[in-house]
Parts: structure tokens; C-alpha cells; sequence
């Protein structure tokens, strides 16, 4: 998933400049406790405050671009040995990698170390654990307990964010006071700047009260460059500190063997999650979440039906191997699946082919209203397999502006109901 999509699920505008790799800014709307002011910028770094103190424990995040080289994209937190903490939308899009520096305060300094993991708790909250693949010396930072409670307290923020000058970032990492004025939502809290704000550069950064970290930095609203006092957001350490253990504690993700993988990039990397035979939505509460999966992997005799729609429905793929699903076209669309064994009947999808007596190429769908106008399928159609237990209504036009229509439950070939080639829209429904 790209991090601007990861954006709009958040509720943020994350806007990742291809050229340079930098994060230009997150903004938010929505509800809260008090009225927000207008989004004036967009982004996340420090404006104001002033330069921090030795802090070996803080973390550059750098997209790595193959020869291109490394991108600095986001600030983090030295959580372990080969943990570091951050935001979830500074993580790794299609095509790159991801890599840090630790144990410098200077911009672009400090030991370099690659990522082999991430760790997210959830599609939609915007923190996750990068896993390194080489011990970072410490300190490490402290983090919240699960039952502190941080509004109504003045905080510090840290960040390498530019100082005012757009995708500038500073020179040396800088720190300012922040207020936590309340709880943006469930796992978010809600600060303002005092003697400085954040802007771009900044996300993933860490929020510390009394010594401990309180959140990592999400997004500001307000921010042209010169607000010491935009609105900044925040995820809440302490309500995910249950997760961030046990991550910490059981290492990266191993997935079981006979079960399905997605994966959120085309080279089998990134986020992933497992499932077995069963039906599965995959709404963003789950790890991988909606409209995200680039790539899937599966184990010898199962098959994955793979739904444009959440329960089981549109347009829809059937894979039977490993498979990128950049190259083949499904990438960051799927909403549900269907795991079964290959020798199972196919049940859940309408099979449309391109010939009399189902043959020839051929397409799937799932449940509800789809279109084949405009699309390669258009006015195709020979012949219909129908599952039991579904119904199906071909149209000649655009559903109920068709002249005419033939409602199918069972195969049938089109020919002998003088609808071959004529289907341009159609519905499925459950008897």
C-alpha cells in the first residue's frame, strides 16, 4: 500500500514526494474534543523549538531506492536491540526498502542498518516496529506503561523535520514542547505546539513525558512553515504497549506453514498476514487490511479467490500459486477472500467464458452489481457457469436502462436465449 492510501484511511493526507522520498506533510480532520482549525499546510516536522541534546537512542528513517540510494523519510525511536518504533505511513512503499541510522544527532550521520521486518498492530493505526538486522547499540528509549495517561501534560517531541524550508531537513535533531490537550480518538492523542511544532520530517517521532515515550507523531493541522502552535496528532504508546512487547518479545512474524500470505509488496516482503481455509474480509482492522495486498503466496493444493469487494463480491481472481499481484493486475484491490482446498468445486464465483460450452478465456465474479462495459468482457460473453445457490441477470445495457435481460440459475450457454455476445452489465444475488 502506498503511504498516501494508508493516509486517506487514517483519516490524514500523507503526500510522499517521489523525487525527493520525503514525507511533505500529514494533515488531519475529523472528530475531536475542540473545533480544528482550517488545514492551512500539510505535514510533520519542527518549526521553533530547539536543537536536542545527545540522544543515541533517536533514529533516522531512510527509504533505500536500489542505486538511487537512501531517502530520509521519517524520525523514530531505538525501542531494543533490533527494534525500532515509528510511524506505520513512513514504512517501505513499492520498489524500495527500508534502512536507518542510529547513535548520531547530525542529519545523514550515525551507523547505518537495513530493515528486514515491519510489524504493524493493525492496517489503520499509524505505528509500527522496524526489525534491523543487526544489534543497535543503546540506550533505548522507556516506554509509556499501558495504564499512563499523558492529556493534560506538557511534552517533548523530537524530530529531524525542516526547520520552515520546504523538504530542507535540519541539520541536527531538534526537540520542543508540545501540550497533550486531549484523546483524538480511541488510540490517538491531541497536542498543541508551545515552543514549537511539527511538520514534515518529524512523523514517527517520539512524544516523552516524565522520561517516557508517550506517543509516536502522526500528522499536524495548521502548519505553513512558521506555526510554533499548529494542532499535532500522536498515537498513544501506552494503548499499544501490550503489542509492542510481545512483538519485541517473539520476533519478527513466522508465519504457518500451509497457510495463505499476503503480503503488502510484489517482492513477497513488507507487512503480511496468514490465513487459512475459510472465507476471510479483510477490513482494517486485520494486519494486511482492505485494498493493500500486492503479493500472495500459497501453499501446493490450495486455492485463494480473491474479491474486488468486501463479502465476497465484484469482480474477482482465482490463484493457485505463489503470485505477484503487480504484474497481475489485482494489486491493492482486494477486499475479501475465499481459502479452500484446489480440488474443492468452485462455489463461490459466476464463471463468464468467452465461447460456447465454457471455453476459451474466461473471467469471475463475486456477489453484486458489476459492469463489463468498457472493459475487455464487453459484449463477449457465450457462455455462464451459475453455482447453486445464485442467481444471475445479464443485461444488454447498463442494468435497468437494458432492453433487455435474462435471469440464469444454472450453466447455461447464451447462444439458444439469443444473448451471446449482448451482456454489458449484470448482477448476482444469493437464493
Amino acid at each position: 500500500m502506498k503511504k498516501r492510501e494508508l493516509g486517506h484511511q487514517l483519516g490524514l493526507a500523507v503526500c510522499a514526494v517521489a523525487a525527493l522520498g520525503l514525507s511533505t506533510g500529514c494533515s488531519f480532520e475529523g472528530a475531536s474534543d475542540q473545533p480544528l482549525d482550517p488545514v492551512d499546510s500539510q505535514s510533520s516536522e519542527i518549526i521553533g523549538g530547539e536543537v536536542a541534546e545527545a540522544s543515541p537512542w533517536a533514529v533516522q528513517v531512510f527509504d533505500v531506492r536500489g542505486s538511487t540510494g537512501d531517502f530520509y523519510q521519517c524520525t523514530g525511536s531505538l525501542v531494543a536491540a533490533r527494534w525500532v518504533l515509528t510511524a506505520q505511513h513512513c514504512i517501505a512503499d513499492e520498489g524500495e526498502t527500508s534502512a536507518v541510522r542510529v547513535g548520531s544527532n547530525t542529519y545523514r550521520e550515525g551507523r547505518r542498518i537495513a530493515v528486514d521486518a515491519v510489524e504493524v498492530p493493525s492496517a489503520i493505526a499509524d505505528i509500527a516496529l522496524l526489525h534491523l538486522t543487526e544489534n543497535a547499540d543503546g540506550p533505548f528509549v522507556q516506554l509509556a506503561q499501558a495504564t499512563s495517561v499523558a492529556i493534560g501534560r506538557d511534552a517533548t517531541g523530537y524530530g529531524w523535520g525542516s526547520e520552515g524550508t520546504p523538504l530542507v531537513m535540519a541539520p541536527s535533531l531538534k526537540k520542543a514542547t508540545l501540550h497533550i490537550d486531549s484523546r483524538y480518538s480511541d488510540e490517538e492523542l491531541l497536542a498543541t505546539g508551545v515552543t514549537g511544532s511539527g511538520w514534515s520530517g518529524d512523523s514517527g517521532g517520539p512524544w516523552f513525558v516524565d522520561g517516557r515515550q508517550v506517543a509516536v507523531f502522526s500528522a499536524s493541522n495548521g502548519q505553513d512553515g512558521t506555526n510554533l502552535h499548529a494542532r499535532l496528532l500522536g498515537v498513544d504508546v501506552a494503548r499499544h504497549r501490550a503489542w509492542i512487547d510481545a512483538t519485541i518479545a517473539g520476533g519478527p512474524t513466522v508465519h504457518p506453514s500451509g497457510q495463505v500470505v499476503l503480503h503488502d509488496l510484489s517482492n513477497f516482503s513488507g507487512i503480511s498476514q496468514s490465513f487459512g481455509i475459510g472465507r476471510h474480509n479483510l477490513s482494517n482492522a486485520t494486519i494486511i487490511g482492505d485494498d493493500r495486498a500486492s503479493a500472495v503466496r500459497i501453499p501446493a493444493g490450495l486455492r485463494v479467490t480473491a474479491f474486488l469487494h468486501p463479502d465476497f463480491g465484484g469482480e474477482a481472481r482465482v490463484f493457485t500459486s505463489d503470485t505477484d499481484l503487480v504484474a497481475a493486475g489485482f494489486d491493492n484491490t482486494i477486499s475479501s477472500i475465499i481459502v479452500a482446498h484446489a480440488s474443492d468445486p468452485q462455489l463461490d464465483v459466476v464463471t463468464f467464458y468467452e465461447n460456447a460450452n465454457f471455453s476459451g478465456a474466461s473471467v469471475v465474479y463475486g456477489v453484486g452489481s458489476s459492469l463489463f462495459y468498457s472493459t475487455p468482457w464487453d459484449l463477449r460473453v457465450s457462455s455462464v457457469r451459475v453455482p447453486s445457490g445464485f442467481k444471475l441477470t445479464l443485461y444488454d445495457g447498463l442494468w435497468r436502462y437494458s432492453s433487455e435481460s435474462r435471469v440464469l440459475t444454472t450453466d447455461a450457454n447464451l447462444a439458444p436465449l439469443n444473448f451471446d455476445n449482448k451482456s454489458r452489465s449484470l448482477l448476482i444475488e444469493r437464493l
